[in-house]
């Protein structure tokens, strides 16, 4: 069956939302499987306002969630973080990282440092893969960057997944160190966690299974409370001799990927008909740890494949593990017909592109946002006789033959059997032993600490409270307005600008009210900090009385000595010489000035909710998206910086410009050009636009009976007439031609 819509009787569904959507505090969101999980993931994904970004522990699992690794968001390290370890700069502690190595090692650019710092909403899905050390390391990061001291510098965390399935990993020589240090290498366990523990809120309404028996013996394995008529219950199920009919589609879950892939190498061959090896097409940036689907499908007709993703479709006539049977391969047009034995309509399926992303920080339009780094298109469907238990998370079967041996590693008994709509479609092919299905205590502990459905009321109404208050405090923080306009004034010891002298004098006089305005900010702070921190005599009233005659003497003076001094210095540096790269960060900087305006502005509206009493989620759903300050000077300063680079070069090539005066307007090298066009060889453009017909032949046939040659090699064979950017055209020229014949 497809992954649930917004449910709303899902009352635990609806009250998560809130929690992200209305307060800044940190959650952890579970449920057994088939509960809707990645639905609610999605769900945020598409309904909430704050700067937010997607990851997770692994490629696979982040292509799933639409995100990125939390290792390529972070550039960690991969090793072990311990943050006061006393190295000794050995081997034997070269896998280790303190927070002096770690910070040596990551790679922190300016626009890095801009996602973290702006960052509002932190998702980490399949969180019961991720590391207690590893999370620590994101906390050190970001306290680090955003110079917060506050649990994870003051970024919502929002963790996603099931502790009763997958465990993280942890090696051998990793947890000498680490138990040192963790209870467990559980997420929940990291420092930052057991001292600032997420809410928990638990989804569950079960949309897989509707079997209450089957329901009940789940429940019984994820609590250890599994008796041993459960254990019968489930080994009536025995069948080592199974083997099932043609007609019956059972896939096979297996323990190891060798098992699985052996039992679909067999079926495949057993089929008559010709073997077709459909490649995938991968453009750009995609590694292939995080290929999201094969990257050679082997297909045949009568294939019993599987879909792994849900039809994105209107009529959605197919969902994520569906299994059915390859009728028609009509692969010059790129279809695959498939059809199904429980009566459903034939699908015609077709290419899907999955998307390998960035985050971005778009200072104009004040968004995170994703940049594609590449794409991996391919039909999202696999050879379904066997698979993998650890690959079969997420998905939904109705019959399936286990077949794990006696190596159920832990939750691997909880992941396959919850696969499974019902308990009719289950064959064991080895008896489950009962240490095989004992859950760690440290997880059943944990998920104890479920808050009772009357007491999540009353938490997500103080958390609401708590949530203005801290847009309140932020509101009247000062600090990185004066460090970026300290910054830039440094930077002009260097420059060598029209009216040097007059910019340093503008620059020490704003930058002088700056921090005489953020001493008087500062008490405020402090002030209002004691006011909001004395739970035992709350005075809303006081603390908006306080607010508003704050915003009330901060406001005119903002206006006159900041905002007013900063516009008529551009004005008047404009038509100045040298000075066009000086301006366009007057102008950033003039874009901060009027958001932090538009913040003590926003104060009085807050101020005035805080006095309100009773069920605050509406107010605070609307006050909780101001109007982002947007500047079209600033979002049109830097045009490469909002729109791709190569697009920018296509646009240019596209009016009639050559390669060399797009090289000059852009101050670029003509080499860099030819790499933006090369990219779009095959769609908006033709090889024999950037080089001539003749020698793009010698080219491709030196590289057909050349294969496996690199680039310097490809050049000495061809000579001087022929240069990087024309063999690299020839190297594309090639691919499509293979990527043409291989579908």
């Amino acid at each position: 069956m497809a992954q649930p819509k917004f449910d709303e009787q899902n009352k635990a569904f609806i009250q998560a939302v809130s929690f992200v959507n209305q307060t800044n505090q940190h959650l952890f969101l579970t449920g057994k499987a088939g509960t809707g999980k990645t639905t609610f993931l999605k769900y945020i994904r598409e309904n909430c306002y704050k700067k937010m970004a997607i990851t997770a522990p692994t490629g696979v699992a982040a292509m799933n969630a639409g995100g990125t690794t939390l290792h390529a968001l972070f550039w960690l390290p991969f090793g072990t973080f311990i943050e006061d370890y006393p190295l000794n700069w050995n081997e034997q502690d070269s896998h280790i990282y303190n927070k002096s190595r770690l910070f040596s090692t990551i790679k922190l650019t300016k626009q890095r440092r801009a996602i973290l710092q702006e960052l509002e909403l932190l998702v980490i899905d399949e969180v019961s893969m991720v590391r207690a050390d590893t999370l620590d390391a994101i906390d050190v990061i970001l306290k680090s960057v955003r110079r917060d001291m506050r649990p994870f510098g003051g970024v919502q965390m929002l963790f996603i997944g099931d502790l009763y399935q997958l465990p993280p990993v942890v090696r051998d020589h990793e947890w000498q160190v680490l138990r040192d240090h963790y209870t467990s290498a559980f997420f929940f366990d990291a420092k930052v966690l057991r001292e600032h523990p997420p809410i928990m809120l638990e989804l569950n309404k079960i949309y897989r299974q509707n079997d209450g028996d089957f329901i009940r013996l789940l429940n019984n394995i994820r609590n250890n409370n599994c008796t041993q008529d459960d254990l019968d219950a489930l080994n009536k199920h025995h069948n080592p001799t199974f083997s099932p009919e043609a007609d019956e589609q059972y896939i096979t879950l297996t323990s190891h990927n060798k098992l699985a892939d052996s039992i679909n190498q067999e079926q495949l061959a057993a089929l008559a008909g010709k073997m077709h090896n459909v490649k995938a097409v991968v453009k750009d940036d995609f590694q292939s740890s995080s290929f999201p689907a094969d990257e050679s499908l082997p297909l045949k007709l009568g294939a019993q494949v599987m879909f792994i993703k849900n039809d994105s479709g209107e009529d959605r006539k197919y969902f994520n593990g569906k299994i059915g049977e390859v009728k028609e391969l009509n692969l010059d047009k790129h279809q695959v017909l498939v059809s199904f034995k429980d009566g459903s309509e034939d699908v015609v399926v077709r290419r899907e592109t999955w998307e390998n992303i960035r985050y971005k920080y778009n200072k104009g339009e004040d968004k995170i946002e994703e940049e594609v780094l590449g794409t991996f298109s391919q039909f999202p469907l696999r050879l379904a006789w066997a698979i993998t238990i650890h690959k079969s998370q997420g998905l939904t079967f109705t019959k399936a033959v286990v077949d794990a041996g006696t190596s159920f590693a832990a939750g691997q008994v909880y992941v396959a059997l919850s696969r499974l709509t019902g308990l009719e479609g289950l064959v064991l092919k080895s008896k489950i032993p009962m240490h095989a299905i004992r859950t760690d205590f440290q997880v059943v502990d944990f998920m104890k600490r479920t808050l009772p459905e009357e007491k999540m009321v009353q938490m997500l109404e103080a958390c609401q409270r708590n949530y203005l208050g801290q847009i309140l405090l932020q509101s009247f923080r000062w600090g990185s307005l004066v460090d970026d306009t300290r910054e830039l004034q440094q930077s002009l010891r260097d420059r060598n600008i029209d009216g040097k002298a007059e910019a340093v004098e503008y620059f020490n006089g704003v930058l002088q009210t700056l921090v005489d305005q953020e001493k008087v900010a500062n008490k405020f702070v402090t002030q209002l900090y004691a006011m909001l921190s004395d739970k035992a005599a709350l005075d809303y009233a006081k603390i908006c009385e306080r607010t508003k005659s704050a915003v009330a003497w901060f406001l005119p003076k903002f206006d006159a000595d900041i905002l007013l001094p900063t516009q008529e210095h551009i004005e008047a540096w404009k038509i100045k010489k040298r000075t066009k790269k000086y301006v366009e960060e007057l102008k950033s900087m003039l874009l901060d000035f009027r958001r932090k305006k538009e913040q003590l502005a926003h104060c009085v509206t807050i101020a005035d909710i805080l006095t309100k009493e009773g069920d605050l989620s509406e107010i605070v759903a609307a006050v909780g998206q101001p109007e982002r300050a947007k500047d079209e000077s600033v979002a049109s300063v830097d045009e490469d910086v909002v729109k791709d680079t190569k697009t920018i070069s296509l646009d240019f090539f596209m009016d009639g410009l050559t390669i060399e005066e797009i090289a000059k307007k852009r101050d670029m090298v003509a080499g860099t050009i030819y790499g933006h066009l090369i990219h779009f060889v095959g769609t908006d453009i033709d090889a024999t636009d950037l080089i001539e017909e003749d020698k793009l032949k010698k080219i491709v046939d030196v590289i057909e009976q050349n294969e496996g040659k690199s680039s310097s090699e490809l050049k000495m064979l061809l000579g001087d007439g022929f240069d990087y950017p024309d063999i690299k055209i020839g190297q594309r020229v090639v691919e499509m031609a293979a990527e043409k014949t291989s579908s």
